[in-house]
């Protein structure tokens, strides 16, 4: 009798532990408003190129909660699923080399560039030159559900020389300058540092020292007055627009220093021993390059181009074409000086030529436009232009697309969050209609966007685009 009431009594234990942790488990399941299930998806593997079929993919509000062959897929019967039957998922794109709040060169901004990054599948930005305070207002909106757009890494305003060229600058003199705009910005919370062009010397030098004090990353142009060298060994991360390449490949380069340099000489003086010297330097420091090639094409081009019926303007206010545009046309056309147009055609297919050089070096590259800031780049649209730029320049359809996805991962230390379809990845996705690996034109055959784990049906960044244009018409 009393063993027997023992065995009931601890039978009735293990009952309620039973009960309980049937119910701690139920309860950890997510609410079925919470999920998504992509099913019979072609998973885009862009690490190593290979294509996974009839894979479910299961979001869990704003990451990726599982991967795996649909056949044995377990999920709730009721949660929103989409079938995804003959499409190909990749990880959302990121556009390296972006201007957000441009001063007031871009009015409007907000209603343009967002969406349209949403609609082309730019789940990300890294914003190279903007107002700080209203990049991250529009942050803080986007992270909350509030607004639509892209995850935006920021440098808030360039750091330029005594007299910027642009909105959105600091003027920097002085290396006390330089100390005091860096600890500044880092304060404010920008992300990283941006170094513009016409910065002196000793203060670029005070702004590398500074950056590193305060921890944060220093990136951008290499500035007229120092070497690409003297750069990546200061530890700058990034390049951008190829500066400094040419005249770390020429024996010109003292004499460019002073300013005395064109396109013209640039090919001149090309020595190609000393290229691929400064490619092992850059190979070996890890300094990534964003050669905008897209921007550079059109920028060197431009007078030999017809965007007229270009069917993308109607998304540009007339603001950015009339006034801001022209400045760009301007300043461009000013500065070709003796180079003529087969001389700045030569120059494009050397840049192509360079870039696939740097690649074969082991030189990392990141996508990126300088939208809008260039002449004619379109936000969104002009990245799967930049992907085909790089294809042209030698790199396979999915080291191109590694540039755009893996690559920015990888750039900001995030591969465990971003760049990939995987377990915990953030859910920032993009569903295509043909295989990318094929052919790198294919990005641009969204089916569906899904960032920050909202799904935008096609029909939905179709009415995105509507609107859109609405708004561009409606600018001053």
């Amino acid at each position: 009798m009393k063993i027997g009431g023992r065995s009931a009594v601890h039978a009735g234990i293990l009952f309620l532990m039973v009960l309980l942790f049937s119910e701690s488990i139920h309860a950890q399941k997510p609410p079925v408003d919470d999920l998504l299930v992509l099913n019979h998806v072609t998973v885009v593997d862009v690490r190593t190129g290979t294509l996974q079929p009839e894979q479910t993919v299961i979001l869990e509000r704003h990451h990726i909660a599982s991967v795996g062959p649909s056949k044995p897929a377990r999920y709730p019967r009721n949660a929103p699923s989409v079938n995804c039957r003959g499409l190909f998922l990749i990880p959302g794109l990121w556009d390296m080399h972006v201007h957000l709040v441009f001063g007031d060169w871009f009015p409007g901004a907000q209603h343009i560039s967002l969406p349209l990054f949403v609609v082309n599948g730019v789940t990300g930005v890294r914003d190279m030159g903007s107002e700080l305070d209203m990049v991250q207002s529009w942050r803080s909106e986007i992270e909350a559900g509030r607004l639509s757009g892209p995850r935006i890494y920021t440098s808030g305003p360039m750091l330029d020389g005594p007299k910027p060229r642009f909105p959105s600058s600091v003027a920097i003199a002085t290396p006390a300058d330089a100390h005091r705009a860096v600890a500044d910005l880092k304060r404010r919370g920008a992300d990283f540092i941006k170094l513009q062009s016409l910065i002196p010397r000793a203060a670029v030098f005070a702004i590398t020292e500074e950056a590193k004090k305060q921890e944060i990353a220093f990136e951008g142009h290499v500035p007229d007055a120092v070497r690409a060298s003297e750069m990546s060994t200061a530890g700058m991360k990034s390049f951008e627009h190829l500066i400094g390449i040419f005249e770390g490949s020429s024996p010109a380069e003292d004499d460019f220093l002073k300013g005395n340099k064109t396109e013209g000489k640039f090919l001149a003086t090309y020595d190609a021993a000393r290229a691929a010297s400064l490619a092992e330097m850059l190979a070996r420091n890890h300094t990534w390059q964003c050669p905008t090639l897209v921007w550079e094409r059109g920028g060197n081009l431009i007078d030999a181009s017809d965007f007229s019926n270009d069917t993308r303007v109607k998304y540009i206010p007339a603001a950015w074409k009339d006034k801001t545009w022209k400045r760009f046309t301007e300043e461009i056309t000013q500065g070709y000086g003796a180079d003529d147009l087969a001389i700045r055609k030569r120059f494009v297919e050397k840049e192509l030529e360079v870039v696939g050089m740097l690649h074969k070096a082991g030189v990392s590259f990141l996508a990126g436009t300088d939208t809008p800031a260039g002449v004619q780049i379109f936000p969104g649209y002009s990245l799967h232009e930049e992907l085909q730029r790089f294809v042209a320049a030698g790199f396979t359809p999915l080291e191109a697309l590694q540039t755009a996805t893996l690559n920015p991962a990888r750039f900001f230390g995030m591969e465990d969050q971003t760049g990939t379809v995987e377990k915990g990845r953030f859910a920032d996705l993009v569903l295509l209609s043909a295989n990318p690996l094929e052919d790198i034109g294919n990005t641009q055959k969204i089916a569906g966007v899904i960032v920050n784990g909202r799904y935008y049906r096609r029909a939905e960044l179709d009415n995105m685009l509507g609107d859109v244009e609405t708004a561009a018409h409606r600018q001053p």
